[in-house]
């Protein structure tokens, strides 16, 4: 299933359903009004959002072309941002000149997550000489996870996946990170690609 937010206008948008290609959507709106209210309510709102799927699949929907999209979560309760990679964290610790992490305990700040970018919007920071980079990344988005659950246990709360352009300023991360509490200036707002998928559509 293929998830998508319209812009409009509203800081969290009108959630539709798309085709598997891409081309025509479904309004989501009367089963959920945002993307939020359907992870909210998922166990009831997903096999609704599966019958417009099958909708779409048989030829229904508008074309999606020319419909305006927002980040499938333009916000969010929470980001955390994760790096999977050892070769990603050793060369942070050279940049930074920082210790490696104890074992088991990934790499992770739990960034800004009131706005995320659509992938088409313009990216607005003050000045290319704070060192302007992105990162390709994958995000999840869970339904809610209750304290202490093992990781097979998080698994079951996965319920789409999201590709992210991680913005960074490079000049002002070293600055933050001295200070032992993390980033707030060197990390602002996420680009987010147009559509949300459920972990099946990747197989």
């Amino acid at each position: 299933m293929k998830l998508a937010t319209y812009a409009n206008g509203t800081p969290d948008g009108e959630l539709i359903v798309v085709s598997d290609d891409g081309a025509r959507y479904l309004p989501a709106t009367g089963i959920a009004p945002t993307l939020q209210a359907a992870i909210d309510s998922w166990s009831d709102a997903e096999p609704k959002l599966r019958t417009l799927t099958n909708r779409l699949a048989s030829g229904e929907g508008e074309k999606l072309a020319d419909v305006p999209l927002a980040a499938p979560l333009p916000r969010a309760w929470q980001w955390l941002d994760g790096s999977a990679f050892r070769s990603h964290g050793e060369l942070m610790e050279t940049l930074f000149g920082t210790e490696p992490p104890p074992p088991g305990r990934p790499l992770m700040y739990q960034g800004l997550s009131h706005q995320f970018l659509a992938a088409t919007a313009d990216m607005p920071l003050p000045r290319e000489e704070d060192g302007i980079d992105f990162e390709g990344e994958f995000g999840i988005i869970t339904d809610f996870v209750p304290m202490g659950v093992t990781p097979a246990e998080a698994m079951a709360h996965i319920k789409l996946i999201v590709q992210i352009n991680d913005w960074s300023l490079r000049a002002l991360a070293p600055i933050e990170m001295k200070t032992g509490f993390g980033w707030v200036q060197a990390k602002p707002a996420c680009s987010v690609a147009p559509f949300s998928v459920t972990p099946d559509v990747l197989g």
